[in-house]
């Protein structure tokens, strides 16, 4: 285990009353490289174990980026997660999850998985109610998750004679299993504004 990893890892706002008045100071975790401005604006997803404890949560980014989970200086560990929810994520975010490192669409590949979700509201907020990665794999393409403003991607088309590529991909080897705890790589991209 990563013992970066293993130390609490604390944002917390701190007041300090001076004789001139009141400053508020905010801190970040080093590790994760946000910071608290960048969470409350585009807001997080948690994650959390299959006790329920919270393992980790991801910024969304300012455009669009990949947390590779087996990277040691990522802030959530490959397979730790099995549940997720989200925390005033803007409307038309694009959340991608992978059990593979690389965050691609292999379909060649029968023992992995990819999950490709849209959020449907600004903000998308579930307040702490949880969605199980596992539970994905029964979603069909453009269906909206029940209570959750969140909707499954269409497949995106490709020139003639490819097929469609899914947004939603579980390997024949996997049908079996449970997908929780084998999360390894997220892929994050945030609507732009219309200028």
């Amino acid at each position: 285990m990563n013992p970066r990893k293993s130390v609490l890892r604390v944002c917390a706002w701190i007041t300090l009353i001076s004789v001139s008045g009141l400053a508020t100071v905010a801190c970040a975790s080093p590790e994760r490289g946000n910071s608290t401005s960048t969470k409350a604006s585009f807001g997080t997803i948690h994650f959390q174990n299959d006790k329920g404890e919270e393992k980790c949560t991801l910024p969304i980014p300012e455009t669009e980026k990949r947390f590779h989970f087996n990277d040691p200086d990522e802030y959530c560990e490959n397979n730790m997660v099995s549940y997720f929810w989200l925390e005033n994520v803007p409307s038309a975010t694009k959340i991608q999850f992978y059990d593979n490192e690389s965050c691609t669409d292999v379909t060649t590949d029968q023992n992995t998985f990819f999950f490709k979700l849209q959020t449907v509201k600004q903000p998308t907020h579930w307040a702490g109610v949880t969605h199980s990665i596992d539970a994905l794999r029964h979603l069909s393409a453009g269906e909206l998750i029940a209570g959750k403003n969140l909707r499954v991607d269409l497949p995106i088309t490709q020139p003639p004679p490819n097929p469609p590529k899914p947004p939603v991909f579980v390997g024949t080897q996997l049908s079996g299993k449970n997908l929780n705890e084998r999360l390894s790589c997220v892929h994050i991209e945030r609507s732009q504004p219309a200028n």
